[in-house]
């Protein structure tokens, strides 16, 4: 018969555990700040809106990269993936991962 106890000790002394558990802090505290950012660029966005009555394509640009990184950091974080997210990969794509389809 299997001793439970010992997975759980292996575990919880594994190093790659406790350095996984360190990144997800780091990570989760980027994506504080990344969000930060998105918040800012949506208010200059609806600034831009304002004056000039389109949006800046720019600021979309960058607002869409950004996205994309915070849905890296959060597939991390999650455990959806073991792809440690930018700086320690590549800069996500500039391609939205994800897409919203309205159902009729």
């Amino acid at each position: 018969m299997k001793d439970i106890h010992s997975v759980e000790k292996k575990n919880w002394l594994s190093a790659g555990t406790w350095l996984r558990g360190l990144f997800m802090l780091l990570f989760g505290f980027i994506a504080g700040f990344v969000r930060f950012i998105i918040t800012m660029i949506a208010i200059f966005q609806f600034l831009f809106l304002l004056v000039t009555g389109r949006a800046n394509n720019h600021l979309k640009s960058l607002g869409q990269s950004l996205n994309n990184y915070i849905y890296q950091i959060n597939q991390f974080l999650t455990l959806n993936t073991d792809k440690y997210p930018f700086p320690l990969s590549d800069w996500p794509e500039d391609k939205p991962h994800y897409r919203y389809t309205h159902r009729s």
